[in-house]
């Protein structure tokens, strides 16, 4: 393994205008940290140095690191030289909020910035609205395989759904991981479970492929091998669920929504089926977007860093590499606001057992269009419907 060049060094300063909130974050070169360096650590996988000033976190030191750029600075190093197997203890991923101590997320009682929109009609094959304004959960799924969701988890989802309805979205988005099966009448008693909740909504649900879609899904072969669609119990039973809540024939698809301000474009990828042609798909959809469209909504289940798969991040790197509004992603059982990209979050607490011990608690986001045509993002506690956090961007 090459490394980045390192010289130990005492923790001296490093600039303090450079941001503190990277520490960890993956990245493929330095203007994505900063100002921190973009190192390679014995992984072969690059992320963001952080500035000693302020001391580092437990199990890093402070040494001199090179990054892209190829001078050396003063930066925190995880001790063990792996970001991956290296937990960020006194690191928030909320973009644009100050660091707590415990990590956790602070809440904020701010109404949004504008008034809902009169909404219009958005069925599973698109639609027209005065502005956006919809849902987002994901991972949704017991701790262990059962013929039907729990009590619990099905109070859960139920009640997410219940209330986006009452939040008045047009429609909804999950991230994926519907189910907890080791049958097929497992995996088809959790889709219809999660069906059950959707319908809730009375508003169409586009549903995306997590790999608890993929009995192989971590196994030499995904589910984009040739016939995964009847081989796979797992994602036989997801493509017959998709088909029934979200209208979609292949575990990749698109949809538009017009607005007033222009076309919305929706692309969920399902990166656990990931095979040349839903690459060249992927490629054309995002490059036809970036001339046409106004909004470009991105959604895969496996976030940022996430390499179960090689495939994952270079996914995710094909996306960047083009114009988006938001890349709403899970598979982590938490709420991440990306600190290496404004326009990225994880929302994984559709559920599924939470990841977190700061995070105690399910829920969902929305995202609403404002008449400047920002996008404003809140999110909610299912349980009690407070507001967990919000924030904002702009359309690409």
């Amino acid at each position: 393994m090459v490394f980045a060049a390192v010289i130990l060094a005492g923790c001296g300063g490093a600039g303090s205008g450079r941001a503190v909130n990277v520490l960890c974050a993956f990245c493929t070169d330095d203007s994505q940290c900063g100002g921190n360096p973009c190192f390679e650590d014995a992984s072969g996988g690059r992320f963001c140095g952080r500035p000693c000033d302020d001391g580092c976190p437990q199990d890093f030191s402070c040494i001199g690191i090179a990054g892209t750029g190829g001078a050396a600075v003063q930066s925190c190093f995880p001790n063990n030289q792996s970001c991956m197997q290296t937990p960020v203890v006194n690191s928030t991923d909320m973009a644009g909020a100050p660091p707590q101590q415990d990590g956790s997320v602070a809440t904020h009682d701010a109404p949004p910035p504008c008034t809902p929109p009169a909404g219009g009609t958005v069925s599973i094959s698109g639609g027209t609205v005065d502005r956006l304004y919809f849902g987002y959960t994901g991972d949704t799924r017991d701790s262990s395989s059962t013929s039907q969701y729990s009590s619990q988890l099905q109070s859960v989802i139920n009640n997410i759904y219940t209330r986006m309805a009452a939040n008045g979205v047009e429609f909804a988005i999950d991230g994926g991981d519907h189910m907890e099966a080791s049958s097929a009448s497992a995996a088809k008693g959790n889709l219809q479970s999660y069906a059950n909740a959707a319908a809730l909504l009375g508003k169409p649900v586009f549903m995306t492929m997590g790999n608890h879609e993929c009995e192989n899904a971590y196994n030499s072969q995904d589910c984009g091998f040739a016939g995964a669609e009847t081989s796979d119990f797992k994602m036989a039973a997801f493509l017959a669920a998709l088909k029934q809540v979200s209208g979609a024939d292949t575990a990749y698809y698109r949809f538009d929504v017009q607005t007033n301000a222009g076309k919305a474009v929706f692309l969920i990828v399902a990166d656990d089926a990931w095979n040349a042609t839903e690459q060249s798909w992927l490629t054309t959809q995002l490059t036809d977007a970036d001339a046409n469209a106004k909004y470009t909504f991105v959604i895969k289940h496996h976030p940022d860093g996430n390499t179960d798969q090689p495939a994952f991040q270079q996914i995710y790197n094909l996306v960047r590499s083009h114009k988006y509004t938001l890349f709403l992603t899970g598979h982590s059982h938490e709420y991440k606001h990306q600190w290496n990209d404004n326009h990225a979050v994880v929302m994984g607490l559709g559920g599924a057992p939470f990841d977190n011990p700061n995070q105690q608690w399910w829920g969902y986001l929305t995202v609403m269009q404002c008449p400047d045509n920002t996008i404003h993002v809140a999110v909610y506690d299912q349980a009690t419907g407070n507001v967990q956090d919000t924030w904002q961007v702009g359309p690409q």
